[in-house]
């Protein structure tokens, strides 16, 4: 019997599993768990013991995206591989938009693909909802896209 849990469950774990994968392995993994993962788990039930394996299950998405966007974030990483982790990214955020780490990680890949304009509205986005909810982004968040000013004071 195949469900889109045991899947999800069995792709998290071959792409973070102990043995040498490279990133384009658990790239491609995560990408497949993240494709079983649509929503939180028994969604529209209002099933007190389903809170806790929603929960577990929402982390372990954005915990496999959030590993990726950091490896995404150095120097060495390909545009192509900052492109599809953006897309994971992309697509954890429409199911938690008020995950404040998926959207730091956003953040920071479309500033170092140039893409500022994109960067803006993931952080706008962000703004929105966690002020549904009467809260405001972190200032590490802030900072995020604070305009920098380069100029330097002189004496």
């Amino acid at each position: 019997m195949e469900t889109d849990l045991a899947d999800f469950t069995h792709c998290l774990k071959e792409a973070f599993s102990g043995k040498e994968k490279d990133q384009n392995n658990a790239l491609s993994e995560v990408r497949d768990a993240l494709a079983h993962y649509r929503g939180h788990f028994a969604q529209g039930s209002d099933y007190l013991w389903a809170d806790a394996i929603r929960e577990h299950f929402a982390t372990q998405a954005t915990d496999a995206a959030l590993r990726l966007a950091s490896r995404a974030e150095r120097a060495d990483a390909s545009p192509r591989e900052q492109e599809e982790v953006l897309g994971l990214l992309e697509h954890l955020s429409t199911l938690h938009p008020d995950h404040e780490r998926l959207a730091q990680h956003a953040i920071r890949l479309y500033q170092a693909a140039g893409r500022h304009d994109a960067a803006r509205h993931t952080y706008t986005r962000l703004e929105r909802h966690l002020a549904d909810l009467g809260l405001e982004p972190e200032p590490a968040t802030q900072t995020l896209i604070a305009p920098r000013n380069h100029a330097r004071k002189t004496r």
